[in-house]
């Protein structure tokens, strides 16, 4: 009988030993590349939000990085950014992308995190319908934001709790 060893999915940190898995994961899903040393240096910024999904073998089969900044007019409020998340393309379209998004966003309200902020490619229609289902918004355009090819990107926020007045 086959057994499924991604049946419970886990999240967990990211480590370096698991920098090699997140470029090979950012390559094959045409994220903007991060260098092995951009992942280390993330991981040692206490700001950083960065979760793994791994199978019952530990192998991660996606991840999610972000961080949080002060945000808002007078820099008193907390808010987050997602730079990249990705789902391994053999594992794509079995919701493990919502098992991320979720995690990523019980860490920010914990934080006490007021927004999340991403960019996505204006053509990453599928990216962007699954933001939008989690509550995201389109705030802006950012024209020739991405290379490789050049596109423009969409600005998305999600609110998580209104700004104190």
């Amino acid at each position: 009988m086959y057994s499924d060893l991604t049946s419970n999915p886990r999240i967990r940190p990211v480590e370096a030993a698991h920098i090699g898995d997140l470029i090979r994961i950012a390559e094959e899903t045409n994220l903007s590349p991060w260098t092995a040393q951009n992942y280390l240096d993330e991981i040692k910024n206490p700001s950083a939000i960065m979760l793994r999904l791994v199978g019952e073998d530990n192998t991660t089969m996606g991840f999610v990085v972000g961080r949080t900044v002060i945000g808002g007019d007078i820099e008193t409020q907390l808010d987050a950014e997602i730079y990249n998340i990705a789902i391994d393309i053999t594992q794509q379209g079995n919701g493990y992308g919502q098992i991320l998004l979720t995690g990523f966003v019980k860490i920010c309200s914990a934080r006490q995190v007021q927004k999340i902020w991403l960019e996505v490619r204006e053509s990453n229609r599928k990216a962007i319908s699954f933001y939008e289902k989690n509550g995201f918004t389109t705030v802006q355009t950012r024209n020739n934001f991405y290379s490789d090819p050049r596109e423009a990107a969409l600005l998305m926020r999600l609110v998580l709790a209104p700004a104190q007045e």
